[in-house]
């Protein structure tokens, strides 16, 4: 790859290769280990599970992706706090719980989403902003790539003046979050396997960017 990078907001014909990216980056994510124990269908799933997400947010969120050298390689999905719970695409199928529930079966499944669930508790007040998903193929990480979406999707939420939150079961990722203005708000269990952590970000003026 000779790293030409291209930063634009997703299209529907990238749900694919932004499905692919996902699977293959949290593979190995504590969180996602937690919930999907089989490495064998592990990939499929994640790809199903968060794909479903993609679906969502592209039409009613923001997604954004990097490509290097005219191949999708990281991805941010962004939700933002006025999503219309009636957009055809929210009762779209599959369904994220429907997903997880398939296979894992539906007991197991509830159990999974109440527990992550309780991170909305930790959620801060007014319309925050979500980043659900920030994600680079495993042989490009390290290269700043997942810093440079999450700088382009929090430069649109400071000029909105929107706080934003997110939750990682990874310490390693509270380094990257934290330089870029989170700050770890609480923590959910995931068992004892894990914890969530929560982290907010107030909203930077343009001043001091």
């Amino acid at each position: 790859m000779t790293d030409e990078r291209l930063v634009r907001a997703a299209r529907w014909d990238d749900v694919p290769a932004i499905r692919t990216v996902l699977a293959l980056a949290f593979h190995d994510d504590s969180l996602v280990r937690w919930a999907l124990p089989d490495e064998a269908t592990r990939d499929d799933v994640c790809a199903a599970w968060f794909g479903a997400l993609v679906d969502r947010y592209v039409a009613v969120g923001r997604v954004d992706v990097v490509e290097v050298d005219g191949e999708v390689v990281a991805v941010a999905a962004w939700r933002p706090p006025d999503v219309p719970a009636d957009h055809p695409v929210m009762t779209s199928l599959p369904s994220v719980p429907g997903v997880v529930a398939a296979v894992v079966g539906p007991e197991r499944a509830a159990h999974l989403f109440a527990t992550l669930g309780r991170s909305s508790a930790l959620a801060p007040a007014g319309a925050p902003t979500y980043l659900h998903l920030l994600a680079v193929r495993p042989d490009l990480q390290g290269r700043g790539l997942g810093t440079l979406l999450a700088t382009r999707g929090l430069a649109s939420c400071d000029e909105r003046g929107a706080t934003t939150w997110l939750c990682t079961a990874e310490a390693r990722d509270v380094v990257l979050y934290e330089r870029l203005g989170f700050t770890v708000v609480g923590h959910v269990p995931l068992d004892d396997v894990g914890t969530l952590r929560v982290m907010h970000r107030a909203p930077r003026d343009a001043g001091l960017r």
